[in-house]
């Protein structure tokens, strides 16, 4: 069974520990190494990212991360739009479940 994994700050991590989410990641240095930990990794399907730490990579690093299929990531922020979660959900597992 694949898990659901969650990359941010302390604040960030802190919200999605109190819902249940045991494998949250702190990322404090290089955040482009631990992303590319994290996309390989078999145990993880779903990989929830703090926007700004997505922000803070280069455009190459970051299409890398976004390109991912297994797992996907979904960056997260205040800003979200329901329709990029839907997608990123449905690249995930493939199935819309809004539907």
């Amino acid at each position: 069974m694949v898990k659901i994994a969650v990359v941010g700050g302390s604040e960030f991590v802190v919200g999605f520990q109190l819902a249940g989410i045991k494998d949250t990641i702190e990322l404090t240095g290089n955040y482009y190494n631990e992303l590319k930990h994290m996309k390989n990794r078999k145990d993880i399907g779903i990989v929830v990212v703090d926007e700004k730490i997505m922000d803070a990579l280069d455009m190459h690093e970051r299409l890398e991360i976004e390109a991912s299929v297994d797992p996907v990531f979904i960056p997260v922020s205040t800003k979200t739009e329901q329709d990029s979660l839907k997608r990123l959900i449905k690249k995930s597992i493939g199935v819309d479940l809004w539907r």
